[in-house]
């Protein structure tokens, strides 16, 4: 048998048909299938590359934020420590105010003391003034009443005296 075919082989449309749908399937998947997929990949690497942008952005944030709560954990700290040694002196000023007012007190009180024991001295001085000035005006009253030899004078002294 001839081949007639040629052109018209089975083996060969086959072959150009199988070559024809995949064309086709490529331009159809290019227009319908590979355009989106490319488009989704863009938009999720744009996603990706804000994301870690923005990671980036947020640990800035956040060292500066720990570098400012530093800051002012250390201010306040400096600030409680001047409150406590205000706080201190003020409890210190207060304590000798206090202490100044009690030796004021004390000293007052001691004095008044003084000013009392010197009064009753003098009180009790006088009081003994005034009992010797009666004691001798009694003895001599009864030295006089009895005045008759030396010997009475001694023994009415020594009685005198006995009775004091």
């Amino acid at each position: 048998m001839t081949e007639r075919f040629g052109l018209l082989d089975p083996e060969k449309i086959v072959a150009i048909l199988l070559w024809a749908a995949f064309f086709c399937v490529l331009v159809i998947l290019q227009k319908f299938v590979w355009k989106p997929i490319l488009a989704n990949l863009k938009r999720r690497e744009d996603d990706i590359r804000k994301s870690v942008e923005n990671a980036d952005k947020i640990k800035a944030d956040l060292a500066a934020l720990e570098a400012s709560k530093a800051k002012m954990m250390d201010e306040a700290r400096d600030k409680g420590n001047a409150l406590i040694e205000q706080s201190r002196k003020a409890g210190n000023d207060l304590a000798a105010q206090i202490e100044a007012r009690a030796k004021k007190s004390a000293e007052d009180i001691l004095n008044s003391a003084r000013q009392e024991i010197e009064g009753e001295r003098e009180r009790v001085r006088t009081a003994l003034r005034k009992e010797s000035v009666q004691t001798a005006v009694s003895l001599a009253e009864k030295i006089l009443k009895e005045n008759l030899d030396a010997e009475k004078n001694k023994n009415l002294i020594n009685q005198a005296l006995k009775d004091i």
